[in-house]
């Protein structure tokens, strides 16, 4: 059997580090998360029976399936992406039709397809299945000069337009417009006339208004509104906001130390292990903590679009944009979300939030990109 030696020369250590990097810093936060000032001892404890600590230990072990998930996407050949693309696409449409029909519902959403004593995400597996759908479609349909007409935007629309219904219909405002701005991404990308985008424009300011009205919940409304003013419903609306800006402000420069947040060990900060880890970080390790994770963030986009610059295949490069544009948003959103300048959508930090299926289909998505980055002399043969 022949080995290519390339595979070892052009292996990108560099974008696996970044990637461990994060989860583990992720990792240490969420233990502080998890702690329990009243029920545990001050020395860092291993003991995976205890409830408080359990969290932690779920993460890690979503952290070793995750690197073994990523190895694994890093191994599949380019080929099989773009020869399943649709198939993929296809089978993420009907789990997520699945979800309205028999998900489980918590927290007031749909979201959950339970199998036995596992429980996932359809909407996180779409995330990927949309980009390798949309990078198929987009490296055959090559735009004219001058960029894409709106006839040439309908089958995009399409791709993106299906999960995006069905997964409002959860409801999960928040996943379904990060995944229509990663379609947007990929389709810029590609090239759009200025007279399309000024249309597209239009329209959306128009339906502005009907989708406030008919689309979104009196919830998402107020949570939106509660942006502007969240002293107007301080144990509503506004609570996370609150308390989440209260935590980022008190952490100053330094921090308060590891495990020493108030607003996180006093419970007062809500969903502290998912949606608002990364107020934990700034509350107990400050300004320069953060600093340092958005580095490591930055790295890692940076990384990323130097792989979609190098890869000789439209395709790939488009699957790498996919990727890219998802784990930028995403982390966008949910800082933005943290220091109170987006409303609360329930958008998790990649790499770095607690929760399994987030964290798995981030790494595969990226295993993806790591082995197109290794094997970025190929050519697809279509």
């Amino acid at each position: 059997m022949y080995f290519d030696r390339r595979i070892l020369r052009y292996f990108d250590w560099g974008l696996l580090g970044l990637c461990l990097a994060i989860t583990l810093c992720g990792l240490l936060v969420l233990y502080s998360a998890g702690y329990d000032p009243d029920n545990a001892q001050k020395i860092f404890p291993f003991t995976p029976f205890r409830s408080n600590a359990a969290p932690f230990y779920r993460q890690g072990f979503f952290i070793l399936v995750g690197l073994i998930m990523m190895l694994a996407g890093a191994s599949i050949p380019s080929q099989w992406l773009y020869r399943f693309a649709y198939p993929l696409y296809a089978v993420c449409v009907v789990l997520l039709a699945a979800v309205l029909a028999v998900g489980v519902i918590a927290k007031g959403s749909q979201r959950w397809l339970s199998l036995g004593p596992i429980s996932f995400q359809p909407s996180e597996m779409m995330k990927l299945a949309a980009i390798l759908c949309m990078s198929r479609y987009l490296s055959r349909a090559v735009p004219p000069a001058g960029g894409y007409r709106i006839t040439g935007l309908i089958v995009p629309c399409l791709i993106f337009g299906l999960p995006m219904v069905l997964i409002m219909a959860q409801p999960d405002l928040g996943t379904a417009l990060a995944i229509g701005a990663v379609g947007f991404a990929m389709v810029l990308f590609m090239g759009v006339r200025w007279r399309t985008m000024l249309l597209m424009g239009g329209c959306a300011v128009a339906a502005f208004v009907p989708a406030w009205e008919f689309l979104l919940h009196d919830y998402q409304k107020r949570r939106v509104m509660v942006l502007f003013n969240p002293e107007a419903d301080p144990l509503g609306s506004g609570y996370h906001i609150i308390q989440s800006t209260i935590a980022v402000g008190s952490g100053l420069l330094f921090g308060k130390g590891f495990m020493q947040g108030t607003q996180t060990q006093l419970e007062f900060l809500p969903e502290h292990t998912t949606d608002f880890i990364f107020s934990v970080l700034a509350e107990e390790w400050g300004f320069v903590g953060c600093i340092f994770v958005l580095l490591l963030y930055a790295l890692l986009i940076f990384k990323l679009l130097r792989v979609v610059n190098k890869s000789k295949d439209l395709f790939l490069s488009l699957v790498v944009l996919g990727v890219t544009a998802q784990v930028f948003l995403n982390a966008a959103i949910n800082v933005g979300m943290v220091v109170g300048m987006l409303p609360v959508v329930g958008i998790p930090l990649p790499l770095f939030s607690y929760g399994g299926t987030s964290l798995i289909s981030t790494m595969f998505a990226l295993g993806i990109v790591l082995g197109i980055s290794t094997r970025r002399w190929t050519y697809l043969v279509r």
